[in-house]
């Protein structure tokens, strides 16, 4: 499934995932939460996308 998400990230989101790590990034969150909330209320992203791009940042760092 996650290999899907990341595949139709560009089209259902606008951006691939390194452009919302590098998003992420430059607000220096540290928690997962903290992550999904902003890309769900910054974004309009869904939760299964925030949590996605939530969980990609926080395992390369």
């Amino acid at each position: 499934m996650e290999k899907a998400m990341l595949r139709n990230m560009m089209e259902k989101t606008g951006k691939k995932i390194e452009d919302w790590l590098v998003i992420i990034n430059s607000n220096n969150f540290l928690k997962h939460g903290e992550i999904v909330k902003y890309l769900k209320s910054e974004y309009s992203l869904t939760h299964g996308y925030a949590n996605l791009i939530a969980r990609k940042y926080l395992a390369n760092n």
